[in-house]
């Protein structure tokens, strides 16, 4: 099985992340928007309480966090997020709220993949976090970077 939106997802965040790097003020499309600047963690127990934290006020079990060999990519499976903490891009709010978003989507619909699940979670993480602004910064790039979104009522 393909995870075809896989890309499409990472596109977006990396040009949210690179946002909410600076933060500040932002012109949307006329209107003036506030966007937060993102956290960047110092150590792995730093992400820890961070991810214990957050997956409290959710009601779900947190999933370990440890460090990763390599410094390509987080990773998350079986209840397991692994960082590579010596790596500074690795370390930052963005990053830990992707891996959290698929344990969310693990935990309620059984998948991992880049899908309309993925990015709802992902959006409802970080609406929670960092606010309504940046999660309406992130909604757009997914739209158009052509990342699958759920409808909302």
């Amino acid at each position: 099985m393909t995870d075809r939106h896989r890309q499409a997802v990472y596109r977006a965040e990396d040009q949210w992340s690179a946002l909410i790097d600076r933060g500040g003020t932002v012109d949307f499309f006329g209107s003036t928007l506030q966007a937060p600047v993102q956290l960047r963690f110092g150590r792995l127990e730093e992400v820890s309480g961070y991810v214990d934290h957050l997956c409290a006020e959710r009601g779900i079990t947190a999933p370990t966090v440890r460090h990763r060999k390599g410094g390509t990519r987080a990773h998350y499976a079986d209840g397991v997020i692994a960082i590579p903490s010596n790596e500074p891009w690795a370390m930052r709010e963005s990053v830990v709220l992707h891996e959290v978003a698929h344990h969310v989507c693990v935990r309620s619909v059984g998948s991992s993949e880049h899908d309309g699940n993925f990015t709802s979670a992902m959006l409802s993480l970080v609406r929670m976090r960092l606010g309504y602004e940046a999660e309406l910064l992130l909604r757009t790039g997914y739209s158009a970077c052509g990342a699958p979104l759920l409808e909302t009522a």
